[in-house]
């Protein structure tokens, strides 16, 4: 299934929608995302409604798409692949630390700050160095917590696309504070057009 939150052109409100052979099948019930992902039989039922009875029924463009999940409750951006890990440290002729591999390592991005995929992004303030990683995202449906890795996946209700933007400088003379980053990540993180 493929999810998206959009603006309706009917009524200039945010719906939430299911896309089903290429067209954006919108839900009449006023709820977010994060309402239905909780419980895979209330998604499940929201599919069924958005097939079988739909608010409206829009081609992809005729709908503004928005972030899939416009206002997370947390954000966390993790260094979960070893050869970006690698690469990455070895440009700052560093490397890995015997750590990484004990403990997942992230740090905490600003939930206020999720733009959707065709918004502008600002630059963020005193920056010269502006950067961005394209990333995948795994959104958290399930609560959970301290979970084996074999009870994670069960907890996961899809993916979506996630671009991290980064002020390289203002991040570079905060990290030698060694509190990790904050404002160097603070302006802005795109996600979606879609839940997978």
């Amino acid at each position: 299934m493929r999810w998206a939150t959009y603006v309706s052109p009917t009524d200039e409100m945010r719906h939430v929608g299911l896309f089903v052979d290429g067209a954006l099948h919108g839900l009449r019930d006023r709820v977010a995302l994060t309402d239905l992902i909780a419980d895979g039989a209330v998604l499940t039922g929201a599919a069924r409604r958005a097939r079988t009875d739909p608010f409206e029924v829009l081609a992809p463009d005729q709908a503004r798409l928005c972030a899939p999940v416009p206002t997370p409750p947390s954000v966390r951006d993790f260094m979960a692949f070893e050869n970006h890990v690698v690469t990455s440290l070895k440009a700052l002729g560093r490397q890995v630390d015997p750590g990484w591999y004990e403990q997942p390592v992230f740090y905490f991005s600003n939930p206020a700050a999720i733009r959707g995929p065709h918004d502008d992004i600002p630059i963020a303030p005193g920056c010269a160095q502006w950067d961005y990683e394209l990333e995948v995202a795994a959104v958290i449906g399930r609560p959970g917590t301290d979970l084996h890795p074999e009870q994670a996946e069960a907890h996961i209700a899809g993916y979506t696309i996630f671009c991290d933007w980064s002020a390289r400088d203002v991040q570079t003379r905060e990290m030698r504070q060694l509190l990790g980053p904050a404002k160097g990540k603070d302006t802005a993180t795109s996600i979606g057009p879609f839940l997978v």
